[in-house]
Formats: C-alpha cells, structure tokens, sequence
C-alpha cells in the first residue's frame, strides 16, 4: 500500500468516526429535548418570578429601612414575606436543579440583614424569624461572614450556638 492510499483509507476511517459522532450527537440532542418538559419551563419562569420578587423585596427592605415613617414593626412583616419568598426560591431551586445556588441566595440575605441592622432590628429576631421561616436551610441561608460583618462576633456566635455547633 503506498503512502497516498494509506492516507485516503485514514481519511475514509476519520470519515466514518465523524459521521457515527454527529449520528450520536443528533441522538442524545433529541434525548435532551425529550426530558426538558413543559412542566419543567414552567418551575423556571416560576423560579426565575421568585428570585426577581425577592431580590426587589430586599432593596425594598433597604429602602423601608431608610426611611424615617417606617416602623420596626412594619419592616419586620415585610422581612416574613421576603423570608417566604427566599423559601421558595431554594425549594424551587432543588426541584429544578436538585440544588440550591447558596452563593446566590446568601448575598441576598445579605441585603436583609443590612436593611434590619440600619432600623434597629436586633439580630435575635433576625435569627428567629429565619429559623422559623428557612427550618433546615436557615444555617446556609445566612453567611457567617456577612453576620460578622454586620452584625458583630457577638451575634456570629450566638448563630453558631443557635444552629448547635
């Protein structure tokens, strides 16, 4: 076999590989879209709904905060309904996903806790509405760094023995 034909009978074989990997591709590309569902689309805009309304919900906290008519009181029903909704964004996140985007969700329960600092919310009510709300997400809803940072060691350490550890 000369060298011409050997290079023609390599392109032949890289022809066939190709071919079968395109076949392949085209075969799990058609799997792909068999598994993404209506349904599916549906729980992401809806995701997608809860993480916007959140996030608003937060700068709205920071902006109730700063205001000089808002009470405590007011601020803190609105911080239930924000908790409720962050709630549902990890909920929805695991059923879509199997996960929850912690980093994600930790900068916006950074957002909280800024806004119930700057009105005077004291940081045990903070931590009990959380835990109220989150049940077992509340010890990753909330950043031990951000709670250092706003809200002292002191606190950081009372979270700590609040989530036992």
């Amino acid at each position: 076999m000369s060298a011409q034909q050997g290079v023609l009978k390599l392109l032949e074989v890289v022809e066939t590989l190709r071919d079968e990997v395109i076949k392949r591709l085209d075969e799990q590309e058609g799997r792909l879209k068999e598994r993404v569902s209506k349904e599916d689309l549906a729980r992401f805009m809806e995701l997608q709904y809860h993480l916007t309304t959140a996030v608003v919900l937060g700068y709205y906290l920071q902006i109730l905060a700063k205001s000089s008519g808002s009470t405590i009181y007011e601020f803190e029903g609105h911080l239930r309904k924000l908790l409720k909704i962050w709630k549902k964004v990890i909920d929805e996140n695991r059923k879509l996903f199997g996960v929850a985007n912690w980093p994600i969700i930790q900068e916006g329960s950074s957002l909280i806790l800024n806004a119930a600092r700057e009105i005077g919310l004291p940081f045990g009510t903070v931590a009990g509405l959380v835990v109220e709300v989150m049940g077992a997400d509340a010890e990753k809803f909330l950043s031990e760094a951000s709670i250092a940072e706003i809200y002292g060691t002191v606190n950081l350490t009372k979270w700590r023995r609040l989530m036992n550890r």
